[in-house]
């Protein structure tokens, strides 16, 4: 039987991909509590089925790189006094040996149900060069990754005029929305300004945030720009129709033209937000959600490049040395993940990398991340 316990953490990372099934006893019990064995394997799993087998490890303390026959794994590992994990990040794979095409297709292979994949390039006319599509041109469930809509109408506000960065608006009762965010604990009448609104719609997925900017912009401008997602849900709307009570009106509103879904809306207006707690693990994204073509999502993208909003720091995701205006949203509930980003790579290329998925089961999100991550970072390289 293998020690429980390695004297490196160099050894700690050849034995989880050397040694089946990966133990607990591996692990601290606050690592377990957090990350199963199971999810680890699954991790490891996919490195090597879509990075090939491990070559190397190489580690500068805690931090360092995992050489894979295809790719190179920035990791960071941390162990206990008694050797055991305590912590364990894998950054997105930097590929090798492989291209987006080959990396669309370990995607492809990932994923149980629909998914769409796509890479684009600008060329100098200023037109977008295909360079990876799949399904890019049909409508899925993108969860989050919508308020890409709400901040371009919010950017079109403030070019007209209309509206200012600067100006301070209280928060409504209304308002309030769930997790994730921070602005849904506080109390109404809080001022805020729009430009911290939108900026926590973005960085920090504020469902709160998101729902105070819909209301200020007004739904239908939202809806002019997005005519397929009519009416145009606020999250605070779409929990309701998920929640656990909520099949008779979310029933309605899938089988409602628009007139009749904004009957629903209205009603369901007159009831409370659900506690979290209501909101159960299952697939309700053919019914309400909403609906963007991962072309579509370029646009938004390439449209809101120099928006103050997604131009800050990058997510840890997407992040590559040497890359400018990186921006990124992704969104995700049980059955839905979307991954969206653009940013120029170190020759000037600007580019755009697309993921969507729906399915009717839990999609196994840590994989399809680590290959977005990949996917994205291939497009620095021309292609073959």
């Amino acid at each position: 039987m293998a020690e429980d316990r390695t004297s490196s953490p160099t050894d700690a990372i050849i034995r989880l991909f050397a040694e089946t099934p990966i133990r607990a006893e591996w692990f601290t019990n606050e690592f377990v509590a957090a990350a199963p064995p199971s999810r680890i394997q699954s991790i490891i799993e996919g490195l090597v089925s879509d990075f090939g087998m491990l070559v190397d490890v190489q580690l500068d303390g805690r931090v360092g790189t995992i050489r894979l026959e295809d790719a190179i794994v920035p990791v960071e590992i941390s162990l206990d006094g008694t050797g055991r994990i305590g912590g364990l990040l894998f950054q997105p794979p930097q590929p090798t040996g492989t291209d987006a095409i080959s990396i669309s297709e370990a995607i492809l292979d990932a994923v149980t149900g629909n998914v769409a994949v796509m890479a684009a390039e600008q060329g100098s006319d200023g037109l977008w060069q295909l360079r990876v599509a799949h399904n890019a041109d049909e409508p899925m469930a993108v969860g989050s990754a919508f308020k890409l809509a709400v901040l371009q109408a919010y950017e079109d506000a403030i070019a007209s005029g209309a509206l200012n960065r600067a100006d301070v608006v209280s928060l409504r009762a209304e308002d309030r929305s769930l997790p994730s965010g921070v602005l849904q604990v506080m109390q109404p009448g809080v001022p805020i300004t729009l430009e911290t609104l939108a900026g926590l719609m973005i960085q920090q997925s504020d469902n709160t945030a998101t729902d105070a900017l819909i209301r200020i912009l007004g739904r239908a401008n939202i809806e002019a720009m997005s005519p397929r997602n009519q009416p145009f849900l606020t999250t605070g709307e779409f929990f309701r129709l998920i929640a656990s009570d909520g099949d008779a009106a979310r029933s309605r509103f899938m089988s409602g033209n628009a007139d009749e879904r904004r009957d629903v809306l209205a009603d369901i207006a007159k009831t409370t937000l659900p506690r979290a707690e209501r909101i159960l693990p299952r697939a309700t994204w053919a019914e309400a959600e909403w609906y963007f073509t991962a072309a579509e999502l370029c646009e938004l993208l390439s449209s809101l490049r120099n928006a103050p909003a997604l131009s800050g720091l990058p997510d840890p995701l997407v992040a590559i040395d040497g890359w400018d205006n990186v921006g990124f949203k992704g969104g995700s509930e049980f059955g839905v993940l979307n991954l969206s980003a653009i940013g120029t790579t170190p020759c000037g290329k600007q580019v755009c990398a697309i993921i969507s998925a729906n399915a009717n089961e839990a999609l196994p999100e840590e994989r399809i991340a680590l290959l977005f991550g990949a996917f994205f970072s291939s497009l620095a390289h021309p292609s073959r």
